[in-house]
């Protein structure tokens, strides 16, 4: 496999958790305490900046992108859930290919992410990273942290109200607050991990020096563990 030019592949720190766990200030943060280059991107860079927002869960054209369907149909009003249209699975894979040629091109990179299952987004990912240094983080505090956090957050930030109209900020918080529990039912779902913080216990600070610490000992072997689990799509 082609590494960078000194022949060494980057390392790929993956940092998987739900909304309101940290994983967006742990991974900025990380960024600035290396000495070594490090490239910082994430899910929340992706979703709100890279994929066009009509295709996105809020956006008219949903069904060719993201949707956000209830995950009981007999309940519409209910609890929702993500599906990817062939669109959102193509862009995740480049997403993921983009992240392992950065580590081909003998760069680091740090990502946050939603290492759902279903969509299979950690089985992509697991794939089209084989063969390269990865260390799988997951932050997970306590369910009524999360809840505590998210309800503090602005979650009316960057509305699409060109697309959504003037009640925009209404149909987004309804709409995040009922996928809440597929997030968090799907993102950990899967026990893997390199290493598991929770951070109601440890502030970012201590979630950095617990993740350079680790990548000190070597590569991570979660991947690894995940490919035995979860055939070549």
């Amino acid at each position: 496999m082609a590494a960078g030019p000194a022949g060494v592949l980057g390392r790929i720190v993956v940092v998987n958790g739900t909304s309101g766990s940290g994983k967006s200030t742990a991974c900025e943060l990380f960024q600035k305490r290396q000495e070594d280059y490090w490239l910082l991107y994430g899910i929340d860079h992706f979703t709100a900046n890279t994929l066009p927002a009509k295709y996105g869960h809020h956006g008219p054209l949903a069904s060719r992108g993201i949707m956000a369907v209830p995950r009981d149909p007999a309940d519409p009003d209910g609890p929702l859930k993500w599906v990817f249209a062939e669109n959102a699975r193509r862009a995740f894979a480049a997403m993921h290919e983009w992240m392992a040629s950065v580590s081909r091109q003998g760069l680091n990179v740090v990502f946050d992410h939603l290492l759902m299952m279903d969509p299979p987004v950690l089985q992509d990912l697991i794939w089209r990273t084989e063969g390269l240094p990865v260390l799988m983080v997951t932050l997970k505090p306590p369910f009524d942290v999360l809840e505590q956090r998210v309800a503090e957050r602005r979650m009316d930030k960057k509305i699409p109200v060109d697309l959504l109209g003037e009640d925009a900020a209404r149909k987004i918080v309804d709409r995040l607050t009922r996928l809440r529990p597929f997030f968090y039912d799907e993102i950990y779902r899967n026990p893997v991990a390199d290493l598991t913080i929770d951070t109601a216990e440890h502030d970012p600070e201590a979630v950095c020096a617990m993740i350079e610490a680790r990548l000190a000992q070597g590569p991570g072997t979660a991947f690894e563990e995940l490919r035995a689990m979860h055939p070549r799509p």
